[in-house]
């Protein structure tokens, strides 16, 4: 029954989550109250239950009460906890706006050569008019340093008086994408902002104390340390991760290298580290309070071994979960721990499914956005197959292998030591084909869940972590373990030999993912494949005596399937993806598919390419591109391109750019045969869809000696079927589009445009709107962009001329699906609105 009650309290919790909007106060109480009142009711029935004849009947009704009282209790508990954290937010008007406040720097601060990112702690503002208790208190600050002045050392606990510029929490809204604001909002991270050079920043002199802090300087002085002493090393970020939980350091390689043979859950703090060190720490404390004599007793004789050992493994994996940061996973290992350890000290049994239900229940009760993350699911789920299969093969082993323990070693006595070694080496066999059995079955049992999340696999990932989880859980990682508790020098010879042992590890790792069909991408799983994935697992995970495993593997097959054309001839789909500052649209006709822009770069190692339009790619099922347009040489626009032509396949490229740009070099090197510049006139037809290049002009080109910008030579694509075109303009500006329109006049005409420069008071102009004359418009544009786009002037003439509006900012990924005579329009955030969604 106690399952019943945790997991429903879970589901509860869970579904709150999936709402678009949160249920009122009255309706949290009425759920509430509903909640005791069906507690009550079963209470009650429980006893009579017990006497009753009808035990199944009544107590299939006890259970299904139960299960609905434990889910309305977790509902209302995760709607009042989301009531409370959505009270303090930041006003639209003060977003924007040159703040200058005084708090302390909560964690460890993310510092390189140019930037340091960080959690400031509001203590108050100085401006006496703004209300601190309804105020974000927690925020997420960057600092850019300037030209002539370096950052400053920052440190956990110090308080700052800086002048900052905030905004709400925004991120792209994209269908299979990470939710930005949700992950903020799990970490109490209301707002947003930078800050700014004037008035300069002032330290002040008296600092923050407390425990929390002390943790957070300890692992920024561990993470400098190691760095100092591993200067130069390659993996060096590994090893700070091992011994801190601090994954920043982390190279983008490295990354890569673990997510194609399926171990990065290796470099997270989790179930296994935590293991390791509450196991290490248990045979310590066993064999000192084995020697251990307490007023002329022996330690046993007051409190047994067993006991002892629970309470030191307990308190030793939450010390160390608490020094790595207590993620997702540190949680879960460390309730499972406790309950185990309450139960020998208690000396009551606890079966694996009772404690794996703990420590779900109490993970989203501390943290109810938790569900929200792939790392809660991923984590629970592997621990949930590891439970079963063991159960399995441990069944297995005992009706196998039903002989007597080993006999007692008889001296000088070779048969019996002959005898004892065989025995022996038969169990080693029987442990290492249990262990590969185990890994097996994890390997295959997360395949939808990493599916659901990722929308690739990793084919090598099983042999990969039989090699790597050995060296990792008995080599690896207590060196580091143990370079973080000696003292230096002393410690560098511990932090040394793990980073020598990793790059052997990293060495055999190349060599798996070599081929290039070690990480196989997966389309995002529909209900029927998940429907009939589970009932696969289940069957793989039964005892003997059940269904044929076999059968299991036929059920996993529609994971594998690529998705079914839902398009016939002449339909087509566009996909404006929501990149930010920046465009990027993926075209999908029956059979073909073409992406036209690739989003920006944000950073030196991140870019819309591999953050959103590689996992859109992957999820719908899309292996190559027919095709991919670069409109322009500008970074907002082809930011992107160079990881997506790296990832996919490209049959042919178009592109506006410079004879010097790189990117015709990588496309070359890339395998992409049919390379060429987009010209004017170039036409084609995919499943009776049109294409038509409309600009640029390279006669008209010639012939001009005014200056043209890049934008002015953006690449134009017109999509057309017989009752629906799209016109793709990139950048252009008035001067292009009176051009267009002298040459084209009505044959511009198309239902739906992407706006001319994300709706910059340069484009749009009244003529080419006449001549285009669309039904709806989309604006690629990023929240609160430097830019103001779009201008409230192009805005407004859109809306005079009767034109439907689009914003990516607003409405997130907008999808424009021509069926037939019908236009239909899909905005992301309004279809897959959730509650923090604006807040």
């Amino acid at each position: 029954m106690i399952r019943t009650v945790l997991c429903g309290f879970a589901f509860g919790v869970w579904s709150l989550q999936q709402r678009a909007a949160l249920p009122s106060t009255p309706g949290i109480a009425g759920y509430m109250a509903c909640a005791a009142a069906a507690a009550a009711f079963t209470a009650q029935r429980i006893p009579r239950c017990a006497r009753s004849r009808s035990i199944l009947l009544r107590r299939c009704a006890v259970y299904l009460l139960i299960l609905v009282a434990a889910c309305l209790a977790g509902y209302s508990g995760a709607a009042w906890r989301a009531h409370l954290r959505l009270a303090r937010f930041l006003p639209h008007t003060l977003e924007g706006r040159d703040l200058c406040v005084t708090g302390i720097i909560r964690g460890v601060p993310i510092i390189d050569a140019r930037h340091a990112r960080f959690v400031f702690e509001i203590e108050r503002f100085a401006d006496q008019g703004i209300a601190v208790q309804s105020m974000p208190r927690f925020v997420q600050l960057n600092w850019y340093a300037r030209d002539d002045t370096p950052l400053p050392r920052l440190r956990a606990g110090e308080r700052w008086q800086l002048t900052i510029r905030l905004k709400r929490p925004h991120g792209s809204a994209n269908p299979h994408g990470a939710d930005f604001e949700a992950m903020m909002l799990e970490r109490n991270l209301r707002a947003v902002g930078t800050v700014r050079a004037y008035p300069a920043p002032r330290h002040e002199t008296h600092n923050a104390h407390g425990l929390a802090i002390f943790l957070a300087r300890w692992r920024d002085a561990e993470q400098r340390h190691i760095k100092a002493v591993l200067s130069g090393a390659p993996h060096a970020g590994i090893v700070i991760a091992l011994a801190t939980g601090l994954q920043s350091a982390i190279s983008a390689d490295d990354w890569q290298r673990f997510t194609r043979t399926g171990t990065n859950h290796l470099v997270a703090i989790s179930g296994l580290h935590i293991s390791l060190v509450a196991g290490l720490a248990a045979w310590l404390a066993g064999g000192v309070w084995r020697r251990m004599r307490l007023f002329g007793r022996a330690g046993p004789l007051w409190l047994a071994t067993p006991r002892i050992q629970a309470l030191a493994g307990a308190s030793a994996g939450m010390l160390y979960a608490a020094l790595a940061g207590f993620g997702i996973p540190a949680q879960r290992a460390c309730v499972m721990l406790t309950v185990v350890a309450l139960a020998l000290v208690l000396g009551r049994g606890a079966a694996s499914s009772v404690v794996l239900a703990w420590a779900l229940a109490a993970v989203v009760c501390i943290d109810p956005w938790a569900v929200t993350s792939a790392g809660f699911w991923l984590s629970f789920s592997a621990v949930a197959i590891i439970l079963a299969a063991v159960r399995a093969q441990s069944g297995a082993a005992h009706r196998a292998s039903p002989s007597p323990p080993f006999p007692p070693f008889a001296a000088g006595t070779a048969h019996s030591a002959r005898k004892r070694l065989t025995r022996a080496l038969r169990a080693a066999r029987l442990k290492i084909v249990h262990s590969i059995r185990i890994q097996s079955a994890v390997s295959i049992g997360m395949i939808p869940f990493i599916a659901i999340w990722f929308s690739q696999i990793s084919l090598i990932s099983p042999l990969a972590n039989l090699c790597a989880i050995p060296w990792f859980s008995f080599l690896i990682t207590p060196l580091a373990l143990i370079g973080a508790i000696l003292p230096a020098p002393i410690d560098a010879y511990a932090f040394r030999a793990a980073h020598a042992l990793l790059s052997g590890l990293i060495r055999i790792l190349d060599i798996l993912t070599a081929p290039s069909w070690a990480l196989l991408p997966l389309p995002a799983p529909n209900s029927l494949a998940l429907g009939c994935a589970a009932a696969g697992l289940a069957i793989m995970l039964m005892p003997r005596g059940g269904p044929a495993r076999w059968t299991a593997f036929i059920l996993f097959a529609p994971l594998f399937l690529p998705p079914r054309a839902v398009r016939s001839a002449g339909q087509f789909r566009l996909t404006a993806l929501d990149v930010g500052q920046g465009s990027a649209l993926l075209i999908e006709t029956a059979h073909h598919r073409l992406l036209f822009d690739a989003g920006p770069r944000y950073s030196a190692q991140s870019d819309a390419g591999q953050r959103i339009v590689l996992p859109f790619l992957r999820a719908h099922g899309i292996r190559r591109l027919d095709a991919l347009v670069l409109s322009h040489a500008d970074a907002d626009h082809a930011g992107g391109a160079r990881a997506t032509v790296e990832a996919v396949p490209v049959a042919r490229l178009r592109a506006s750019l410079p004879s010097a740009h790189p990117l015709w070099r990588m496309a070359r090197t890339a395998g992409i045969r049919d390379v060429q510049r987009c010209r004017a006139g170039e036409r084609w037809q995919w499943d009776q869809v049109s294409f038509e290049l409309l600009w640029p002009d390279m006669a008209a080109r010639a012939s001009d000696s005014t200056p043209v910008n890049t934008n002015a030579q953006s690449c134009v694509l017109r999509i057309s079927n017989r009752r629906h075109a799209a016109l793709l303009t990139a950048d252009i500006d008035a001067r292009t589009e009176r051009a267009l329109v002298e040459r084209y006049g009505a044959a511009l005409s198309a239902t739906l445009l992407i706006a001319p420069h994300h709706g910059s008071r340069t484009s749009s102009t009244e003529r080419f709107l006449d001549a285009v004359h669309p039904r709806a418009v989309v604006f690629q544009v990023g929240y609160r962009n430097p830019f103001h786009h779009p201008h409230p002037s192009v805005a407004a003439r859109y809306a005079a001329h009767g034109i439907l509006s689009y914003r990516s900012d607003r409405d997130g990924a907008v999808q424009v699906e021509s069926f037939g005579h019908t236009l239909v329009v899909e905005r992301y955030r309004v279809m897959h609105r959730r509650y923090w969604m604006g807040h």
